[in-house]
């Protein structure tokens, strides 16, 4: 999916419910970062969540986390919920990332979810990069879905992204399937907003065509 940079001038930071605040990343809160990504299944253990944050992410760039990696916590400083304004380099450029988005199951239904990316969101002004902003995310995942267009983004109509990557061949391919998403998505969602999703779709700009050799034909009917 794929937020405009202009509409992040429009993002509101909510006030949360009584008993929540707002804070930045902190030494220490790894651990919690991966209690709240295994609690929502990105990871089947804390370890290997645990593992992967601190070799992708606390380890190199320990500064950058607390500028972007933003929590919710409870009044006595436990993180319930996270997103983190992050960037990425792949065939489309370097361009701003909304990366793992968690709340915990045992403080869902409050509006954790819509603050955490809100906030989160209103970080890319002052820590850049100054791009349109992007997300990876899953049909089964479609309350989240539904979520991120409400906030701003819409689907986005681009082939499979090579991404920067550690191990070799430098890089992988990130899949990107929206139009069969969106075919997915009509058990879920009323006709009339799978529409809107169709309608509002983001077509690539010419500079973020991606180039990959097992790409297949641009749909006809979103050449512009």
């Amino acid at each position: 999916m794929k937020m405009r940079r202009e509409k992040l001038a429009t993002i509101k930071v909510p006030e949360l419910p009584q008993g929540y605040q707002y804070r930045l990343y902190q030494d220490g809160d790894e651990a919690h970062w991966a209690r709240l990504e295994t609690a929502v299944l990105e990871f089947p253990t804390e370890e290997k969540a645990l593992a992967y944050f601190n070799h992708d992410y606390r380890d190199p760039f320990r500064d950058e986390l607390r500028r972007r990696c933003a929590f919710i916590t409870t009044s006595d400083g436990v993180p319930v919920a996270t997103a983190t304004a992050w960037f990425m380099e792949s065939s489309l450029g370097h361009k701003g990332w909304l990366q793992w988005i968690s709340t915990d199951p045992q403080h869902q239904g409050k509006g954790l979810g819509r603050a955490v990316v809100a906030k989160a969101l209103s970080l890319y002004p002052s820590v850049g990069p100054e791009t349109d902003i992007y997300l990876h995310t899953q049909t089964w995942s479609h309350k989240a879905v539904y979520l991120y267009h409400r906030i701003g983004f819409e689907f986005f109509l681009t082939e499979p992204i090579k991404v920067s990557w550690h191990l070799p061949p430098g890089y992988r391919v990130m899949e990107n399937h929206a139009l069969e998403a969106l075919d997915v998505l009509q058990s879920v969602y009323s006709p009339e907003l799978v529409e809107e999703l169709r309608r509002q779709a983001e077509i690539p700009t010419d500079d973020e065509r991606t180039e990959h050799e097992l790409l297949p034909p641009f749909p006809k009917e979103y050449v512009p």
